[in-house]
Parts: C-alpha cells; sequence; structure tokens
C-alpha cells in the first residue's frame, strides 16, 4: 500500500502543485495549501470531473478511506479527491500554521488522532457544522458541532493458529493475557505490539489503555518479561503473526486483522471483553478552506447510514452469526468518543510521563 502511495504522489505532484499556483493566482492575497513534506497521495478522479479538486489532508490511511471516498464519489460525480496523508507530527503542524499564518488550509482535515482536532477547535482553527451532521455522529461524538466523529478503530488481541491450536483456548480479557503471557515458555515468548514512540496509533491505544490505570502497569509488565518485537503499523504485525514470526500481537487495529481473516490468513482474533482501547476517527472542516461548501457535503456523507454501514462492515467479525456481528459492530461505533477530555492528550509533560513509563517497562525491563 505504500508503494501505491508513493506512486500516486510522483503522479499527481505536479497536479498538486497546480491546484497551489491556480489558488495564488486568483486569490486577491497570498493565501495557498502547501502539503506537509514527505506525505503520500493518492488522486480520486471524478466520473464526470468539474471545477476544483476536494483537498483533504489527513492522518487516516488512504486503503481505510477508500471505501468511503468512492462511495461519495458516487453521490457527488463531478467532485474529484486530492488526498494527502501525513504523520501526525507533521498534519498538526501544517494545520495549525495554516490557522494562525492565515494561509490557505485544505478542504477538510480527517484524523485518527482526536486529540488534535480537538486542539485546532480549541484555538479558534474550525470551521461550525450543520447542527444535523454532529447529531448524527455515531454515538453524537462530537463537539460544539466543529470536530465529529464518524468512525472507530478499536484494538483487538492477535494469535497466530498454531498457538491458538495448541493454547485450546486463547485469552479473552486482558486479565486473562497477563496469566497467559505469565505460562509462556522461554523461547517461545516472542510477540509484538507498537513502538508507540514512531507511531501515532500506538500512542493513541497506548493513552486510552492507560486510563484502566488498575490493569496498565501489570500489562507493560506482563509484555516486557516477553521477547517483544516492536513494529510501526497493524498489518505488519498481523503479516508478522501470519508467518510465525510472532506469536501474538497486542492492541491491533481490529479492521485490519478482520481484513486478513477475511483474505485467509491464518491467525485468531479476540476483542478483548473487559475493555478495549480505542481510536475515533473524526473529521473537521478548518478556517481557511477552499471550497467549505464540497467539504461540508462530505462530512455529511460519512456520517449517514451509509458511511455508518461501511465503517461497520469493517468491524463485523468474519464467521460469526451476521446479526450477532452486526450487533457486535454497532455497539463498538457508538463508543466513539469525543470530548475536550482529550485536549490532556496534547499535555507534553503527560506524553513523556506515557512514553516513560512505557519504555521503563518494554524496552529496558528490570532484568
Amino acid at each position: 500500500m505504500k508503494g501505491l502511495f508513493a506512486l500516486s504522489a510522483v503522479l499527481v505532484t505536479l497536479f498538486v502543485a497546480s491546484v497551489v499556483i491556480v489558488a495564488r493566482d486568483n486569490a486577491p492575497q497570498t493565501r495557498y495549501f502547501t502539503p506537509p513534506d514527505d506525505v503520500y497521495v493518492t488522486y480520486f478522479s471524478a466520473p464526470k470531473e468539474a471545477g476544483m479538486p476536494l483537498v483533504i489532508s489527513a492522518t487516516v490511511d488512504a486503503g481505510f478511506m477508500r471505501p468511503f471516498l468512492l462511495a461519495f464519489q458516487r453521490h457527488n460525480p463531478a467532485v474529484s479527491i486530492v488526498y494527502i496523508q501525513s504523520r501526525s507530527g507533521k498534519f498538526l503542524k501544517q494545520a495549525l500554521d495554516s490557522c494562525h499564518l492565515n494561509q490557505m488550509a485544505a478542504d477538510i482535515y480527517l484524523s485518527a488522532s482526536t486529540d488534535q482536532l480537538m486542539r485546532l477547535a480549541n484555538e479558534n482553527c474550525a470551521q461550525s457544522l450543520p447542527a444535523a451532521i454532529g447529531a448524527s455522529a455515531p454515538g453524537q461524538a462530537q463537539w460544539r458541532n466543529e470536530v465529529v466523529a464518524f468512525a472507530v478503530e478499536p484494538a483487538a488481541f492477535v494469535f497466530s493458529k498454531s498457538t491458538a491450536n495448541a493454547s485450546g483456548r486463547v485469552p479473552t480479557s486482558h486479565i486473562a493475557l497477563l496469566d497467559w503471557l505469565r505460562k509462556l515458555p522461554p523461547g517461545s515468548d516472542r510477540i509484538g505490539t507498537y513502538d508507540i514512540v514512531e507511531s501515532a496509533d500506538g500512542y493513541n491505544f497506548a493513552a486510552s489503555d492507560s486510563r484502566q490505570a488498575a490493569l496498565y502497569g501489570r500489562v507493560l509488565e506482563g509484555l516486557g518479561r516477553s521477547d517483544i518485537r516492536l513494529y510501526c503499523c497493524s498489518n505488519v504485525m498481523v503479516d508478522a503473526v501470519a508467518r510465525g514470526e510472532i506469536r501474538f500481537a497486542y492492541n491491533v487495529q481490529l479492521s485490519y486483522a478482520y481484513a486478513a481473516q477475511r483474505a485467509g490468513s491464518r491467525i485468531e482474533v479476540v476483542v478483548p471483553r473487559d475493555y478495549q482501547a480505542l481510536q475515533t476517527l473524526s473529521f473537521m472542516v478548518p478556517v481557511g478552506a477552499r471550497t467549505p461548501g464540497t467539504a461540508t457535503k462530505l462530512a455529511a456523507f460519512l456520517v449517514s447510514d451509509e458511511a455508518r454501514a461501511l465503517a461497520r462492515d469493517g468491524l463485523v467479525q468474519p464467521g460469526q452469526s451476521r446479526a450477532i456481528a452486526m450487533a457486535h459492530a454497532n455497539a463498538l461505533l457508538d463508543k466513539a468518543w469525543v470530548t475536550p477530555l482529550l485536549l490532556s492528550l496534547q499535555d507534553h509533560a503527560r506524553r513523556n510521563r506515557l512514553i516513560s513509563e512505557w519504555r521503563q517497562a518494554i524496552v529496558s525491563p528490570a532484568q
């Protein structure tokens, strides 16, 4: 997928540059959208392309968003889309610069780090959307009709089939996982998880985990006692489990795990019963957007019944009764969380403390 994005970036670099140039030439003042460095760009051409494209700046993987955007284009066949995917730190810096330096912003922001959108809204960088959009969000998760949820990404346990078959029964809760980790024989305890320093998704899951104060430290200790490997991404972890490189992966994005299972990967996926670390995927239309009307159309679509069905389908467990799986997926969607409490994740002292605790347990545990 990354190779596809990189190729797309080469193919549409001149196109994105033309968007910038047109904005410069037609604007009464020098205000234009400048993407962050080192981005992946995907261009979704419209069947009946007309006018300027919708520019999306995002931290959400383009592969995840593809079905949503193609469905949106079926209803809006004249709207082409430039999807600019960047790392969360660069995404936030560019968004803040666009807001505070009076530069042109992208038309809409999509992020799995909802705390970043909350910060932007708190600094008056967001446009208010129609109340009906916020009211239609999963679990009505929205703030001031400026930051609105449209999907969730729960964290799952992923085991290799051989491990699941040998164990007879894999752990289905964090408490049971602790017991399972303790019983792993030396030399067969290869497990994987996110490198939360390098991965925004990993950090988000760790921050969500840390709200379970009574268990979080014990889980870190249990992971740290194992032969642990650190990974950037959920798809890489899933592949490592399927290949037998590791026996178990902790806090894998559920949609990736289920997609691999549907494709025939030899893995066992468990959504823990006691609690799930959770990412909320949200959107915001920034002040300074070039085409706020089209951005609002996309915002309305992302909370429509059709988009909810797409978000839900990624959370439907393969092989389970359709009715039960759909009910469970809907329940997960309704756990979407958009609240000012997320602003605490933007606190540097809190971030440094969380990373320090993680490093002490995972990277250099006491021998």
